[in-house]
């Protein structure tokens, strides 16, 4: 039976989790590089307690992530003391050169694309836009609502008026998917039909065509 009303018109996506991720995750990639180098797994997460100390601003610029990025990786290499490891870690291990779809997401997609318009609604800063071109998925989207761009995120009332905003869409005619509980609240108190997309248990397809969307 669906669980969603004819008046569907768009569907809106989280980005990290519902479409794409990291087999490996941030720390770990560190580690796995770090550990090739020769350093010790015990001076390796020494380092990158250190390195989280460092909070970020709000990011809303490559030029702002690239220094964020440089002052992280650099408070790494400094507790290693090889300042050289900057540039490396930062190339090879930053998030938007490691995310791959999961496997039903392109299906998914071209089949959307066909019945509804699309968006994507995401916490991130601001590489991820660029994620969606070395995936070849922009293509599938009208909207890419990013908070670095918007300056407001999840599950802040404010980053779901833009994207109904960028598609000149109703909340009635709109859905959203995500796999945090707290950003499918925040749409539902926008009035925008949320999903929670749980991975141990399904995957997007699945969710998508329980609820009568595919």
């Amino acid at each position: 039976m669906s669980l969603i009303n004819s008046e569907v018109k768009v569907v809106f996506l989280d980005a990290g989790g519902v479409l794409f991720d990291t087999p490996v995750k941030g720390e770990e990639r560190i580690r796995r590089l770090l550990k090739g180098r020769g350093y010790k797994i015990s001076d390796i997460d020494k380092a990158i307690q250190k390195a989280k100390l460092i909070k970020p601003e709000f990011i809303t610029t490559w030029s702002e992530e690239e220094a964020y990025y440089k002052t992280y990786y650099g408070a790494i290499a400094e507790e290693l003391k090889d300042n050289s490891l900057t540039e490396e870690l930062l190339f090879f291990t930053h998030f938007a050169g490691h995310c791959e779809l999961f496997p039903e997401v392109r299906g998914v997609l071209e089949k959307l694309s066909k019945r509804y318009r699309l968006g994507v609604i995401s916490n991130s800063m601001p590489s991820m836009d660029w994620v969606f071109d070395r995936l070849d998925i922009r293509k599938y989207f009208e909207a890419l609502v990013l908070s670095a761009f918007v300056k407001t995120e999840k599950p802040g009332g404010g980053i779901f008026k833009i994207a109904l905003a960028e598609l000149e869409a109703r909340p009635e005619e709109g859905i959203f998917v995500d796999d945090l509980l707290e950003n499918i609240q925040g749409a539902d108190r926008e009035g925008i039909k949320g999903l929670y997309l749980d991975r141990t248990k399904e995957d997007l397809q699945e969710l998508l065509e329980k609820s009568g969307i595919l």
